[in-house]
């Protein structure tokens, strides 16, 4: 096992290539994409403590999809007898790569559900909001705040100036279940309106958006609910105030997303 640096905007391997190693990120961002009919679709972005490109060796496989640095990333390079030792056998270690690969699930799973119901082209044409656009430029600050349909929830306010993509959101664990580390874990009590991974989100180098990841009951930006039951299962988040409601329309959880320019603006 080594270390290997890359600088942003290097592809770390192409969809494709031969599987014969994985990376474990000890500092910075990935960007996990794959070719479709319609251009490359942004998967993921992965920071430090997460492997990716471990499936290849799984499987035997050619990789599936593309890896490209995002910052300056250092990662660790591991081959299939490292794979052993350092990730199935640490548990400081295999308890992240399970949250990881469940999260991948969770999120495939979601995508494949949108498949089904629907085309991407009716997606895409029916969508009013879609992911950033690369020409934009990147935020600085984004924050998190309690609304007044969420002040309950929250009796001295919330405030999370969030650092770290992509972000998770969802109910919290109080019954001992092993997957579910959040970043803003919500309490909900039945009937349940919160899922356990219900939504995120993400950094894309346009800016920023938020995914569903296939929850129950959807999830509603700016007063546009995406999810599996509807046109689209993310939406962007513009410079400003943005809401989020984590659940149908009455949910509790109802926030203010403030993204700035920098952070004394």
């Amino acid at each position: 096992m080594h270390h290997k640096t890359f600088s942003p905007g290097d592809t770390i391997f192409r969809e494709g290539d031969e599987s014969e190693e994985a990376f474990w990120i000890v500092s910075g961002k990935v960007e996990i994409s794959m070719e479709t009919d319609g251009g490359p679709k942004v998967l993921t972005t992965l920071s430090d403590g997460e492997i990716f490109g471990e499936m290849g060796m799984i499987d035997d496989q050619p990789r599936s999809a593309t890896a490209r640095a995002l910052t300056t990333t250092e990662v660790e390079v591991i081959n299939e007898a490292d794979f052993l030792q350092q990730i199935v056998r640490r548990e400081d270690r295999l308890m992240p790569y399970l949250d990881t690969l469940f999260d991948r699930l969770r999120t495939a799973s979601a995508l494949l559900r949108a498949h089904l119901g629907k085309t991407w082209r009716e997606a895409r044409h029916h969508s009013t909001s879609a992911p950033p656009n690369p020409s934009h430029e990147v935020l600085d600050t984004l924050t998190i705040l309690s609304t007044e349909s969420s002040a309950a929830l929250y009796p001295e306010g919330l405030r999370l100036n969030v650092t770290r993509f992509p972000f998770r959101i969802g109910r919290r664990n109080d019954d001992g279940h092993l997957f579910s580390r959040m970043d803003l874990p919500l309490f909900d009590q039945r009937p349940f309106v919160v899922s356990r991974s219900h939504c995120r989100i993400e950094c894309q180098g346009a800016g920023y958006f938020v995914r569903d990841c296939g929850s129950v009951l959807g999830t509603i930006v700016n007063g546009v609910p995406i999810g599996t039951e509807y046109p689209n299962f993310m939406a962007s988040l513009t410079p400003g105030e943005n809401t989020i409601t984590v659940g149908p329309e009455g949910s509790p959880h109802q926030y203010r997303i403030i993204i700035r320019d920098s952070p004394s603006a």
